[in-house]
């Protein structure tokens, strides 16, 4: 794969984009969304309750194998900006990624059968921590390429909006799929038998995507070998753009506030809320509460993106995500008065903030791509990888951090898996679960009031750049 510099076209406006477009190119995130939502939801829920992991070591897992991988990110930001094929720069990383990131989740989720746990904590870290370092290797040598295309197939506005919520409705059918997928599993196949099943049909659906994902899509060669520069020196030059900086800061402020939840809605629901009697006799058995509260939050974000589309071109990005956030704010809050049974109470605020998260999805990614055009008019070169490596670094690191502190928390205070929770437990459970989060989203808000940018600024910078309308 050759890395060259640039004797690329002249730029052109680019518009129009067919729905077809939009649908192949979106279809890769499918694999990305399955992937990443089984494994922060999954993951220490089956290595401490399943496997026999103590919290705490899952804890440190998670931690240096997400730092570990953040660190890769400007890496491969660089690479997929300065490499130069006849298919792209983008498409054969993620193409390439495919089938080795399939197979590292399967092993994941496939750790060695091990009959006296507590005695065998040390190997069964090491297990973990080396399958997780090479599925986040190639998620990273996939994700970063195929995020940083998305900003580059078309200079409109609007239409970044749409091709991103287009992308992020794959996302969100990726996540619907590991909701069900794993609950019916395990409930067919036993806990560890059927997070190894899960972990070869949802690799291999992963595989399959991506591979049509990269096939389907169309680059811009006038994009490609652009004159190299340190990765980590692109990092900084990133941070000069006064724009990009309060979105970076409100989006990095949501990522913290998402993470927490994450590892523990399924603790939460089965430890604070329970499943009532009621339920096992009107539910089918392979269809946990947990598993019930993901598909309500996720169809809730599929249902909310056409609105959130119709919104932003109405009240601008900024504006509608800032409504996203005010909303997140308050259910989050709201999870404080969570207790046993209380499934009705859940599942309206689940279903508003899984609205909300719909909408924190497609908006701050077009806003990053909009951002890079006024980078381009600035500097004349263009940076996506740069831009959506350090985007997912923000993510990364918070999941890592707040994941970690999670974890170790409930160690602390005497979490044991399998068995009734001490009050103290419960208590820290729904604190981090509620105020902790809304802490955060109400430091997003803050953040976002600072940025100003619009479709005027945007329209500007690409007329200096020559792609005017």
């Amino acid at each position: 794969m050759a890395i060259a510099p640039t004797d690329s076209p002249a730029p052109s406006r680019r518009s129009g984009l067919t729905t077809a477009s939009m649908v192949a190119y979106g279809s890769g995130n499918f694999a990305f969304a399955l992937l990443g939502l089984v494994i922060s939801v999954n993951l220490q829920y089956f290595y401490t309750d399943y496997v026999g992991l103590s919290a705490g070591l899952v804890a440190w897992s998670l931690l240096f194998a997400k730092l570990f991988d953040s660190l890769t990110d400007p890496l491969m930001g660089y690479l997929s900006d300065r490499t130069h094929t006849r298919f792209g720069r983008r498409r054969p990383y993620f193409l390439a990624a495919a089938l080795p990131l399939a197979v590292s989740f399967y092993f994941l989720f496939t750790p060695p059968t091990i009959a006296e746990a507590g005695g065998s904590q040390g190997e069964l870290l090491r297990y973990m921590l080396a399958l997780y370092v090479l599925t986040y290797l190639f998620w990273t040598i996939g994700a970063v390429p195929y995020f940083s295309l998305g900003a580059e197939l078309t200079d409109d506005y609007q239409e970044r909006v749409t091709l991103i919520t287009v992308r992020e409705a794959w996302a969100l059918s990726g996540l619907l799929l590991a909701t069900i997928a794993p609950a019916y599993l395990i409930h067919v196949y036993g806990g560890v038998d059927g997070y190894s099943f899960m972990g070869a049909i949802l690799g291999a659906a992963t595989a399959i995507t991506l591979v049509i994902s990269a096939l389907a899509s169309h680059e811009r060669p006038e994009f490609q070998g652009r004159p190299p520069m340190n990765p980590y020196a692109g990092w900084i030059a990133t941070l000069r753009n006064p724009h990009f900086r309060p979105l970076l800061l409100a989006f990095s402020c949501t990522a913290v506030a998402g993470a927490v939840p994450a590892v523990l809605v399924i603790y939460v629901s089965v430890y604070i809320i329970g499943t009532p009697a009621w339920w096992s006799e009107a539910v089918p058995g392979w269809m946990p509460t947990w598993s019930y509260y993901l598909l309500v939050y996720f169809a809730s974000g599929v249902l909310s993106l056409p609105l959130w589309n119709r919104v932003a071109a109405r009240l601008g990005k900024r504006e509608t995500w800032g409504v996203a956030i005010v909303i997140a704010v308050f259910t989050s809050a709201a999870c404080a008065w969570l207790a046993e049974g209380s499934i009705l109470l859940f599942t309206v605020i689940l279903v508003l903030g899984g609205a909300a998260y719909g909408n924190t999805l497609a908006l701050p990614p077009a806003m990053v791509a909009d951002l890079i055009d006024w980078d381009e008019a600035q500097t004349g070169g263009r940076r996506e990888g740069s831009y959506f490596a350090i985007w997912a670094f923000a993510t990364k690191l918070g999941a890592a951090v707040t994941g970690f502190v999670a974890l170790q928390v409930l160690e602390r205070v005497g979490y044991q898996p399998g068995v009734p929770q001490t009050d103290e437990v419960r208590r820290w459970m729904v604190w981090m679960y509620s105020w902790f989060p809304a802490g955060f989203y109400v430091a997003a808000g803050a953040a976002l009031a600072g940025f100003r940018f619009s479709r005027d600024d945007l329209a500007d910078a690409q007329r200096a750049v020559g792609r005017d309308e």
